[in-house]
């Protein structure tokens, strides 16, 4: 099976590569997300639909950067950087000037405050490309480790006391009844994986911490609840990478171990009823963070299954990636609204045929 999957894999990774350089170099139009917030569920914008790509570019320009050390050529790799380099400036630009939390899903939404998933995102870019736009963090950043509680618990939201005063009223009336409050284990894992890239000494008590966190919102079957991220394990690969950063959780990422490989379907790939490009890659990337060569024969099935699941433009088909659950504010959750795009995908998929790939070399 592995002879046959390195020759597969090959043409398979420099299709999507031609295909994401396409699309960075138009912008990454594909990464835009559209939503609609009417007035009459009391939302205050100008516009009831809403667009944004800030958060999308930034987890892009992550990816690539992910990949940068995977690629076997030189060429492709500086490629990868450049854009990640560029991106970085574009959510450098997009911080807002009046929020201190810097960055919102939803720039032009009043009710929607800046968020610690977001900050993180930018965090993590800024600190392995841009050093230079780090201190745009730094008052966020302050705020949100102040208000970290001493088992790990903390806040999504970033409503400072310096906000705007109508801004502030906006945002705690969306938070108790559209958004919710408390504390979401994939927010936890990627906040404190940017503090890990920015200084992983001077922030080495906070980063045990949140491991810490991270292990005990673990559910009893091995697997994490991610509040804002589709499937299992997008938000699994989330919370291992950080407890291999941190060296700790090794019982924890030994459950997460046995849970994924239970998951895994018979044609090799994650989603259930069905096969889902990302869910597939994103189990690839979470057995990586645990094992690897113990894993190589799930992680060879499942390249395999992500392989057949690649269209001939080199791309794969949108996977649900980002999810908002309709109700979660008051504890009944009535839908589940969710939202993926091609070029995500495709990088999700891309970076698990790279980590594939050298394994099986």
């Amino acid at each position: 099976m592995q002879e046959h999957l390195a020759g597969r894999i090959a043409p398979a990774i420099a299709r999507a590569t031609a295909l994401l350089l396409a699309e960075a170099e138009h912008g990454f139009p594909g990464l835009r997300h559209e939503m609609t917030f009417p007035r009459a569920a009391g939302f205050t914008a100008t516009q009831e639909t809403q667009a944004t790509d800030v958060f999308a570019r930034a987890t892009m320009a992550n990816l690539l950067l992910d990949m940068v050390p995977l690629c076997k050529d030189a060429v492709t790799a500086a490629a990868f950087s450049a854009i990640a380099r560029r991106e970085a400036d574009y959510v450098a630009g997009a911080k807002s000037r009046d929020r201190v939390g810097g960055w919102s899903y939803f720039p032009g939404l009043p009710e929607l405050p800046p968020d610690v998933d977001s900050l993180a995102a930018a965090m993590s870019l800024f600190a392995r490309i841009a050093p230079r736009h780090l201190p745009l963090c730094g008052d966020a950043v302050a705020l949100v480790l102040a208000d970290i509680g001493s088992d790990g618990a903390m806040e999504t939201w970033i409503v400072a006391p310096g906000d705007p005063a109508a801004d502030r009223q906006r945002s705690e009336w969306a938070i108790e009844h559209c958004w919710g409050r408390g504390t979401d284990v994939d927010v936890v894992a990627n906040f404190h994986h940017a503090l890990f890239l920015v200084d992983p000494d001077r922030h080495a008590a906070a980063i045990r911490r949140g491991a810490a966190k991270v292990t005990a919102m673990q559910r009893f079957d091995g697997a994490w609840d991610a509040s804002w991220y589709s499937g299992f394990n997008y938000g699994s690969a989330l919370c291992l990478r950080l407890l291999r950063e941190a060296g700790q959780g090794e019982a924890s990422a030994a459950q997460a171990f046995d849970f994924i490989r239970r998951m895994q379907r018979r044609d090799g790939s994650w989603g259930g009823a069905r096969p889902i490009a990302l869910e597939t890659a994103c189990g690839i990337w979470s057995l990586t963070e645990i094992d690897p060569a113990g894993a190589l024969p799930e992680i060879a099935r499942a390249a395999t299954a992500l392989l057949d699941l690649q269209l001939d433009d080199g791309s794969w088909a949108a996977s649900p990636w980002i999810k908002m659950q309709i109700g979660r504010a008051t504890g009944s959750i009535s839908r589940v609204a969710t939202h993926g795009n091609v070029p995500i995908t495709t990088a999700l998929c891309l970076k698990a045929s790279l980590l594939a790939d050298a394994l099986l070399r």
